[in-house]
């Protein structure tokens, strides 16, 4: 069976091709992933969820992460920042809200027509539905859903169709995410077979990220640019950032651990200083990853992110000082692009360049092509 790929792995022919079509800017060119607490918690307890452990080590200190409550100051500069994004998605755990932080629930029933959803996993779906389908706005879309083959084996299967069917219909459900967890795939053929009969135009899959990467034998698109070893990911940070109250961070475990800082903190969101300290963030980030997990990712199977990671720790620039946005990283296509317009960017046929410019310094530069 023929792979077919959604997002690619690294490739080691070109890294420096590969960093400017999968990586560099392009978690700027869409999406942006919100939460309103400090750091990210979810207390559904999938038994897939690679996250756990995580979520474990911070518990003790995640308390101090919980606003007490939403001033407009931070809405006002909440609103800013969604106007850099296409889309504005969501992952926080609503059911634990509704029941521990009420304050915060409320701000989401009159604030969830901003949002697209993609925080359902598994028993998170279960929890979730009935909130959206009863309590909050109908305008509220659903982005993505997430089941695991292992899951599905052990529900019923026909009462998960019935609560997709009547979410589908009054929120719309944009794509279903599979994860393939056990060799027989008879409860995914199903599930794939209702997907299509409904109209849901896109779907796609990933491995295990409790076990060892791998490639999957499957005829649904899969997303190959992550790495992962005992419930720790490795991913090239290409699809999004994580927003967490006013503070950046690039993946989801970083999101989460409270020792963590954020690669970009902000009273006012300042967008020109966000790229350059984000592409640092990334440099940051896949350096750490090199330095402190040299074991499990210099191993066969994530051969080719380890050395990616490498390179890109060892070969990639950013000039702080920049004034020259190249147009092959940013362009009219995005709204990020035509935001920084508003502030002192020029059009050139180049890219964007910074008003009364005289030396060009370009945002990041690449020191070696190898």
């Amino acid at each position: 069976m023929d792979r077919i790929v959604d997002t690619p792995a690294p490739n080691r022919d070109s890294f420096i091709q590969y960093f400017y079509e999968n990586d560099a800017l392009l978690n700027v060119h869409s999406e942006v992933i919100f939460s309103v607490l400090g750091r990210y918690n979810c207390f559904a307890g999938c038994k897939v969820c690679y996250t756990e452990k995580h979520f474990k080590e911070a518990m003790p200190y995640f308390k101090n992460f919980i606003p007490k409550e939403i001033n407009t100051d931070i809405q006002q500069q909440w609103t800013k920042v969604f106007e850099h994004f296409k889309h504005i998605s969501n992952i926080d755990d609503l059911f634990w809200m509704k029941h521990e932080q009420p304050h915060l629930y409320d701000w989401y029933k009159q604030n969830s027509h901003r949002f697209v959803w993609g925080s359902m996993t598994d028993n998170n779906f279960i929890r979730t539905q009935p909130l959206f389908v009863n309590e909050l706005s109908a305008d509220t879309k659903i982005q993505e859903i997430s089941f695991s083959t292992g899951w599905l084996d052990k529900v019923n299967k026909t009462e998960i169709f019935a609560m997709l069917k009547e979410l589908n219909e009054r929120n719309g459900i944009q794509k279903i995410k599979f994860i393939l967890t056990t060799q027989d795939n008879n409860s995914l053929d199903l599930l794939s077979k209702w997907v299509e009969d409904n109209g849901i135009g896109y779907t796609c899959s990933h491995h295990d990220f409790n076990e060892v990467t791998k490639k999957l034998d499957t005829n649904i698109p899969q997303a190959e640019h992550i790495a992962s070893f005992d419930s720790d990911v490795f991913y090239v940070c290409r699809e999004s950032n994580y927003l967490q109250h006013n503070g950046f961070f690039l993946t989801l475990i970083e999101s989460i651990d409270v020792n963590n800082r954020p690669y970009h903190q902000f009273k006012e969101f300042d967008a020109t200083k966000h790229l350059s300290d984000m592409i640092q963030g990334k440099v940051d980030l896949y350096t750490k990853w090199v330095n402190n997990n040299q074991n499990v990712l210099d191993i066969q199977e994530n051969k080719d992110y380890f050395d990616y990671f490498k390179w890109v720790s060892n070969n990639v620039k950013v000039n702080h000082n920049y004034n020259f946005i190249p147009i092959d990283l940013l362009n009219a296509q995005h709204k990020y692009y035509h935001q920084l317009t508003k502030v002192g960017w020029k059009i050139t046929d180049y890219g964007l360049l910074k008003t009364g410019t005289s030396n060009v310094v370009p945002l990041l530069e690449v020191t070696n092509d190898n």
